[in-house]
């Protein structure tokens, strides 16, 4: 990477951050640029860890200990693949939406969820036909396509880009709560062969009884910019409910979870977005678009204003 910025930029320098950040040759004019405003504090500090009966749990306040936590976790999978998944509050559940307690759904409380679901699912096939541009092949791409455009389903999101799971995690002002901000996470998996689905055209996904991780086709361009995977989760019908997976006995991988304090979200999103991770990358379209440019000409609650000087440069 850092090649690839000196042959196409020049040299490269740090940022404040210590991030590496391309200076651009002398010949190249800038225009006025969108600048962010900086944090109020950059916290320094090293990464600690610590151990608890149900996963594993450490702390990363950088991009350098963030990543050099995540090099370390090595996958014990034919296919080599760890997954992540960024909360902006690290009390949120692992739930897939359809079994959140905030997700209010007549007949839930009746212990029925299994045909609310069905229901849902089945309503979104018959509206959604007249406005899809690939057809979906099985229920599984049905399911993904309905979670893409946020039915509440038994699927949760999860990524195999590490950055892309941060960003989801510190891309907001951090969750107030119990008279104090709450710290984000970022959950790292590290699934088993024996939770990979196989033969999805043959599964029924609202009969299974182990949760499977599932690679969805990339039958949209968010999939793809967000290197997007699936955890299917089954429903217990004694109790009408949804393990949380954190405590889902089915599971035969690893799950470690990466605490990230509350007062450097604000400086992880400004490094992130140097390296490329926003809205503009993860979501590639207009509404992507829109969030990138209010997010870049707006202040969240952790951000300062910067100097005007800095907002009408020209170089």
């Amino acid at each position: 990477m850092l090649s690839y910025l000196r042959n196409h930029y020049g040299s490269a320098h740090s940022s404040r951050s210590g991030v590496p950040c391309p200076t651009i040759r002398s010949a190249t004019r800038l225009y006025p640029q969108m600048r962010r405003g900086g944090g109020k504090r950059r916290r320094q500090g090293r990464e600690i860890s610590s151990a608890n009966n149900t996963t594993r749990t450490h702390e990363a306040v950088s991009i350098a200990g963030y990543t050099e936590l995540i090099s370390r976790l090595k996958a014990k999978n034919n296919q080599d693949l760890i997954l992540f998944r960024g909360h902006q509050d690290c009390a949120w559940p692992l739930l897939p939406k359809v079994g959140r307690p905030g997700t209010r759904l007549k007949g839930g409380k009746q212990s029925d969820l299994a045909s609310v679901e069905e229901r849902l699912f089945d309503n979104f096939k018959r509206f959604a036909l007249p406005f899809l541009h690939v057809k979906p092949e099985d229920d599984l791409d049905w399911l993904a396509i309905a979670q893409h455009h946020g039915l509440p389903t038994r699927l949760l999101d999860w990524t195999s880009n590490a950055l892309a799971a941060l960003w989801f995690a510190v891309r907001s002002s951090p969750v107030m709560s119990d008279g104090g901000q709450q710290p984000g996470v970022v959950w790292v998996l590290n699934p088993a062969n024996r939770d990979f689905l196989e033969g999805t055209s043959t599964v029924r996904p609202f009969g299974i009884s182990q949760l499977k991780v599932y690679r969805p086709r990339h039958i949209t361009p968010r999939l793809i910019a967000q290197a997007g995977y699936f955890t299917l989760h089954p429903l217990d019908l004694s109790i009408s409910r949804f393990m949380p997976l954190r405590k889902d006995p089915t599971l035969g991988g690893d799950l470690v979870e990466i605490r990230i304090p509350p007062g450097v979200f604000c400086d992880l999103r400004d490094d992130l977005e140097r390296l490329g991770v926003s809205d503009l990358s993860m979501f590639p379209d207009l509404d992507g678009i829109c969030r990138f440019i209010t997010w870049n000409n707006s202040l969240l609650e952790d951000e300062q204003d910067p100097p005007n000087s800095l907002l009408n440069r020209n170089d």
